[in-house]
């Protein structure tokens, strides 16, 4: 009962609103030419209406498309031929003309009051019929258009978060395999950090699995997990010193979408040469505008390896799509040798 209430109102509520537009009209007009609002007259007229509406609307119309497209022909055919064999055998004779007002004078009430208590089955029938069933047939199909169109935005918004869910749950292995990558590299040579980089490793850990199903999360948060991951691939380049990271702006006022910009470090540091040249990172907060720039040099590879090892960033782009769309600004640029993205985010 409560959901029947609920889409009375919300689904229905504009049928009400041009019943009441369409009476008053009727009203006043009757009002202004006869100096009558015809209650009994109107009473009448949009009772047959209301009928021949909502019978049409609610139970002719749903039948007919739901038959096959040469039924539904055949049976608008029929309806037509009917309808006008009908209205020519209820044609009512012309025993006298009709009476018109006087140029520059109106009816009276009496001989229009009169003239309504004469309205027959024809009137009521097939002139008002006929309006009824041409404004109901179109009224039926605004709204089969409409809830098509909910129904369409209910299915993209369904493969939308579908396509969400997947990407969330592939940027995880993806992100671990390489923090693991960095700590093999240092168990090789016996790296005193090692114990020290595990442990950083399993705070990432524990905050991934805590942001897993968040819808946003607060940017300060993902700057200081990524600074965390900085800090593993620093201790891995200690030797070089060649990594220079720059974080500005106010982070903590704002949120999103959880290990985004993750994506990007862990492939810059996966991919990154840094004996030719450093790995610059620099992040910043203006005007609720994220910006953030990094870039690193390279050693080229085949085709296939490179490829592959891109996964994230297209899926990262998959994600800026779902998730901002129209709110971003991406671009990527490879010379060969170098690499380099820089993505502009509208955040508020």
């Amino acid at each position: 009962m409560t959901a029947f209430f609920k889409t009375f109102r919300t689904i229905y509520i504009y049928h009400w609103v041009i019943w009441i537009i369409l009476i008053l009209f009727k009203l006043c007009m009757d009002y202004a030419v006869f100096g009558n609002f015809l209650f009994f007259i109107n009473f009448k007229i949009f009772l047959v209406f209301f009928i021949l509406f909502y019978l049409n609307y609610s139970v002719c119309l749903p039948f007919i498309i739901k038959q096959k497209p040469n039924t539904i022909l055949a049976i608008t055919i029929s309806f037509i031929v009917i309808y006008v064999g009908l209205m020519i055998a209820f044609f009512p004779p012309l025993r006298k003309p009709p009476h018109f007002p006087p140029p520059g004078g109106f009816m009276r009430p009496g001989r229009m009051m009169k003239f309504n208590h004469d309205l027959n089955f024809y009137d009521i029938f097939f002139k008002i019929g006929l309006f009824s069933i041409v404004f109901s047939t179109l009224l039926f199909f605004v709204d089969k258009w409409t809830e098509n169109g909910k129904k369409i935005k209910e299915l993209e918004f369904e493969r939308q978060s579908s396509e969400l869910k997947i990407l969330r749950e592939q940027i995880n292995p993806h992100f671990f395999f390489n923090a693991l990558n960095s700590i093999y590299s240092l168990s090789i040579v016996q790296s005193k950090e090692t114990p020290r980089v595990i442990l950083i490793l399993s705070d990432i850990m524990r905050y991934v699995l805590s942001t897993k199903n968040r819808q946003k999360n607060n940017l300060e948060d993902e700057i200081n997990n990524i600074k965390k991951y900085i800090e593993i691939q620093s201790i891995r380049f200690k030797k070089y010193n060649n990594i220079h990271c720059v974080f500005e702006g106010n982070f903590k006022a704002y949120e999103i979408e959880p290990l985004l910009l993750l994506t990007f470090v862990e492939n810059a540091f996966k991919h990154a040469d840094i004996r030719k040249g450093p790995l610059d990172l620099f992040v910043y907060m203006k005007d609720d505008i994220l910006g953030f720039n990094i870039k690193n040099f390279y050693e080229k590879k085949n085709a296939d390896t490179f490829s592959s090892n891109k996964m994230g960033i297209k899926n990262t782009k998959m994600k800026l799509d779902l998730i901002y769309p129209e709110k971003y600004q991406l671009y990527i640029n490879d010379n060969g040798s170098e690499y380099q993205i820089k993505l502009k985010l509208q955040l508020n």
